[in-house]
């Protein structure tokens, strides 16, 4: 069993118990009947029943296997014993039912332990690692897979090691935004498999890949990987991957717009999930069906879809990413039917998933580097074992001396020689290199900014600043909703832009002034003088004021008789942006997101820096305008 992708399906077909007897499985449930013959060879025939049906007819797989494992233990079978449990595992996890999937994988891992079986044990730990990802428990999901690669190495199988790279690839990319650490093993786990001439391991190699160009927005390459999977699939009669490859291909439909194609595929993935049961592909489903609904700016649509996603999500256990996105898809619904308590209360609730799984998100990380560190340790002990293999030859054949100088000194010619010819290349790849860089910090900018688009804190600060204005002022109750909805509003609808006009930005940064108004009792006072006829001609981008404003009311102390006042006014094509300069006597602890945020993106963006320091007392920022 591989680990799946982020767009993860199934698609089996479950018929009952009474349809198996025309299937290539007849004569092993008749040997498994069979009381006459030996309790081993019964055994095996269960073993082998079951992994031939456990995908495809997990409800007969799982009750042959649940029957033979009493005779297992009955008879003391400890290799059967394993066998038989990887499936009932199987099955469990296949059911979404995890926490008993966990225990049985980890009962297997004990018995196979004892009698040293590492090419089972290789697998039983890559099982455990894949039902902890389902979980979004991303440190144990490394933890299991690293047992995994290390027992496969030792034993020198290269099949379970490509399984290994293809579920740390996995991994890698539901917990972090790394597409170049996914590609890497993805494309370590290719030749073992075509080596091996493993179709079933290439499928998901090639479903992966067009993920990652997905993601890189490659929609062409994405679809021609999803049609080599498709091919294999059809050829193999594999109904169980196909799945994964129309859930794929359905995605890339929708960023195409062809949403009839996509709701098409999406509807049939959401049948079979209902047949089988299977709580995560469920999410996924109802999830896609939810943001495409919204795609088309069909918000109610949107809503009966995410809520089922929610409630799906919410039975797999703990915070997962399916529940954290599903949060959103409903928030943004709401958003569109301009239902904004119920827009906030989802948004609130994403932020708190968001939060729990980026604790994990860092632990992830420092493991994956542990997981970097041991690779190279591995080459460190193999390069240190060839050089002492070498010392012992160089003493009993002088004569292999001198042919191994002969061939270093024909292979630094060589190296001579490839490096010259990296000279004329060097601007080409420096070129390539710069844009590759440029790439980066636009996915490091995009990322900063996410962090600052919904702040939980000044959330939570409003909403109770707005239970007190309840009871006490109910017409500025109703002023300080509409203020609060219109600003969370720009957050969500722009989150996606590289540029707004100046006229947007301004609406929206009128409208949080006025809850930190509110906030501050009229302690915070912002200074709007702009030319009318430049409003509307130039761009800037999104948050910038936010951000700018949120800076100077963390550093700076404000009181009734001395107000902070940020001023926004111009100058030729900049924007500038003042206060004075009055420091809190406590240090606040500042990330340095904002305003290198600001000029990183806007590095980007146009040839004119952004400039920020103190000016007669005053912090100042100017920030390049952008024409239409």
């Amino acid at each position: 069993m591989h680990c799946r992708n982020v767009f993860i399906s199934l698609f089996f077909s479950i018929l009952h118990f009474s349809a198996l007897a025309q299937s290539p499985t007849d004569s092993l449930w008749r040997i498994w009947q069979n009381r006459a013959l030996a309790d081993t060879a019964r055994l095996n025939a269960a073993n082998a029943f079951c992994q031939a049906l456990i995908r495809k007819h997990p409800d007969s797989a799982f009750a042959v296997a649940q029957s033979a494992l009493e005779l297992a233990f009955e008879t003391r079978n400890p290799r059967a014993q394993a066998k038989l449990l990887t499936h009932v595992g199987m099955y469990y996890r296949l059911r979404s039912r995890l926490p008993e999937a966990i225990k049985t994988y980890e009962q297997t891992i004990h018995i196979l332990e004892q009698w040293n079986d590492k090419a089972a044990l290789s697998d039983a730990y890559r099982y455990l690692g894949d039902v902890y990802r389902l979980q979004s428990n991303f440190n144990k999901a490394i933890e299991s897979v690293q047992q995994s690669l290390a027992l496969a190495e030792s034993i020198g199988d290269q099949v379970r090691i490509a399984d290994a790279y293809v579920c740390f690839s996995t991994i890698s990319y539901m917990s972090s935004d790394n597409l170049e650490q996914v590609e890497a093993y993805l494309l370590k786990a290719r030749p073992l498999y075509e080596a091996a001439q493993k179709e079933v391991g290439l499928v998901f190699v090639y479903n992966n890949l067009s993920l990652v160009e997905y993601e890189r927005n490659n929609f062409d390459s994405a679809l021609a990987y999803v049609r080599k999977a498709i091919d294999i699939q059809e050829k193999s009669g594999d109904i169980f991957g196909l799945a994964t490859s129309l859930q794929n291909r359905a995605t890339l439909y929708a960023s195409l717009n062809r949403f009839e194609e996509a709701e098409r595929d999406y509807l049939k993935e959401a049948t079979i999930f209902e047949q089988l049961g299977d709580q995560e592909g469920l999410s996924d489903a109802y999830g896609s069906l939810g943001n495409l609904s919204l795609q088309q700016r069909r918000p109610a649509e949107a809503v009966k879809w995410c809520q089922k996603a929610l409630g799906t999500a919410e039975q797999l256990g703990a915070f997962n990413l399916r529940e954290q996105e599903a949060c959103l898809c409903l928030s943004e619904a709401y958003q569109q039917l301009d239902n904004y308590p119920k827009a906030l209360e989802y948004m609130q609730r994403f932020a708190t998933v968001r939060d729990s799984l980026r604790d994990q998100q860092t632990e992830q990380q420092l493991k994956l580097l542990e997981l970097e560190r041991d690779s190279l340790g591995r080459a460190a002990d193999a390069l240190q074992k060839e050089q002492v293999f070498n010392r012992t030859i160089q003493g009993k054949n002088r004569t292999v001396i001198v042919l191994i100088a002969f061939l270093a000194l024909g292979l630094l010619l060589a190296l001579a020689l490839w490096t010259r010819m990296l000279f004329f290349k060097r601007k080409t790849l420096d070129m390539q290199i710069r844009s590759e860089a440029m790439e980066k910090q636009r996915l490091l900018n995009e990322i900063a900014l996410l962090k600052t688009q919904v702040n939980p804190h000044f959330l939570f600060n409003s909403l109770s600043i707005l239970s007190s204005l309840v009871h006490q002022n109910a017409e500025l109750s109703e002023q300080f909703i509409e203020q609060l909805a219109r600003s969370y509003r720009y957050i969500l609808e722009q989150k996606d832009q590289v540029l707004v006009s100046l006229r947007t930005e301004l609406e929206f940064i009128q409208a949080y002034a006025f809850l930190l108004q509110i906030r501050f009792d009229h302690k915070f006072e912002l200074d709007v003088e702009l030319p009318e006829n430049i409003i509307d001609r130039y761009k800037i981008a999104p948050l910038t004021l936010q951000l700018l404003v949120e800076n100077a009311v963390k550093h700076n102390r404000m009181s009734a008789k001395e107000p902070l006042r940020v001023r926004v006014r111009v100058d030729e094509k900049y924007l500038e942006i003042r206060n004075a300069l009055r420091p809190r006597g406590e240090r606040i602890r500042s990330t340095g997101i904002g305003l290198q945020n600001i000029i990183n993106r806007y590095a980007l963006l146009c040839d004119e820096p952004v400039w920020a320091g103190e000016q007669e007392g005053d912090f100042l920022v100017k920030v390049p305008l952008i024409e239409h």
